[in-house]
C-alpha cells in the first residue's frame, strides 16, 4: 500500500480572520470527502533577534491518503 501526502500551510494573518474557523472546517471536510486524513498539525514559531521569545507565525497541516491506482 502506498500513500500520498498533502501539506496545507496557514499564515498567522489568515488565522486572525473572523471567518478562519468556518473556512478551515469547510476545507477539512472537502479533504475528508476526497479521502484525505489529517495526520499532523504543527505550529511553526519565529523569534526575534532581540528577544528569545517565539510566537506562532504559521500552522502546517499534513494530510495523507492511500494512493489511488490509475486505471489502464
Amino acid at each position: 500500500m502506498k500513500f500520498e501526502y498533502k501539506i496545507l500551510t496557514v499564515s498567522r494573518e489568515h488565522m486572525k480572520r473572523e471567518s478562519f474557523q468556518t473556512e478551515m472546517l469547510s476545507k477539512f471536510n472537502d479533504y475528508g470527502e476526497d479521502e484525505w486524513e489529517l495526520i499532523s498539525a504543527e505550529g511553526m514559531n519565529g523569534s526575534s533577534m532581540l528577544w528569545q521569545v517565539g510566537e506562532t507565525t504559521e500552522m502546517v497541516f499534513i494530510f495523507k491518503r492511500v494512493k489511488k491506482q490509475h486505471e489502464a
